[in-house]
């Protein structure tokens, strides 16, 4: 049964999430925004890291990237060491040793308590005052859609989910409801400027997912 749900898991990506090389030029401005909450120094870890277009776009001294798809790994580069495992199982890394895990469409697709098993990890293996930053779909904006995705098995928020860190330990320091549009799939070409434009809007519209720094 876990091999099955590894392999449907690992079809995921054929299925409802191709690989778009308009993503890259995405990530590479929301890395940008998202570059003042990691040292560029430091060593940094990204959950379900799929084709691997943040940490590509990340500056950091040190990375790595968990997926369950090995096919992944062509895509990440020389620059990341992949960890190709369950995000359920204890990661290969040290206690204290990362300065920032970083997830993106990664916390949905787990049951509550699987979550938690998750964070503790996470919490294990963050320096004090290491950051976890997180982007979600934000099931307050886009409820009609949350679960058009086959995979979603938890609904949240923003209030939720930050609820849900503080709970496991972690002290938020960012919370912004509306960060990025529900989906980046999209007809309409990609403009770095409009991108780098949309994110300095005071409100933003057509936001459907949230952005969470929280600190250990």
């Amino acid at each position: 049964m876990v091999k099955a749900l590894e392999t449907q898991l690992a079809s995921y990506h054929e299925v409802r999430f191709q690989h778009d090389p308009k993503r890259l030029r995405v990530w590479r401005v929301l890395a940008g925004y998202l570059q003042a909450w990691i040292q560029p120094d430091g060593a940094l870890l990204e959950l379900g890291a799929g084709y691997g277009e943040f940490s590509r776009s990340i500056t950091a001294a040190s990375k790595w990237a968990l997926d369950i798809n090995p096919d992944l790994v062509r895509y990440w580069g020389p620059s990341i060491h992949p960890l190709i495992q369950s995000a359920l199982d204890p990661l290969p890394l040290a206690s204290g040793s990362l300065d920032t895990v970083f997830a993106s469409n990664f916390f949905e697709h787990f049951t509550l308590e699987q979550g938690a098993v998750i964070l503790a990890e996470i919490h294990r293996l963050l320096k004090p005052g290491g950051r976890l930053i997180v982007v979600q779909p934000n099931f307050r904006l886009e409820p009609r859609r949350y679960f058009d995705d086959y995979t979603h098995r938890t609904a949240y928020t923003e209030t939720g989910f930050a609820d849900f860190l503080q709970s496991s330990g972690f002290h938020l320091l960012r919370v912004e409801g509306r960060f990025t549009p529900f989906s980046m799939k999209s007809r309409i070409p990609v403009a770095e400027w409009l991108i780098r434009l949309y994110l300095v809007l005071p409100w933003r519209p057509l936001a459907g997912q949230f952005l969470i720094v929280a600190e250990r």
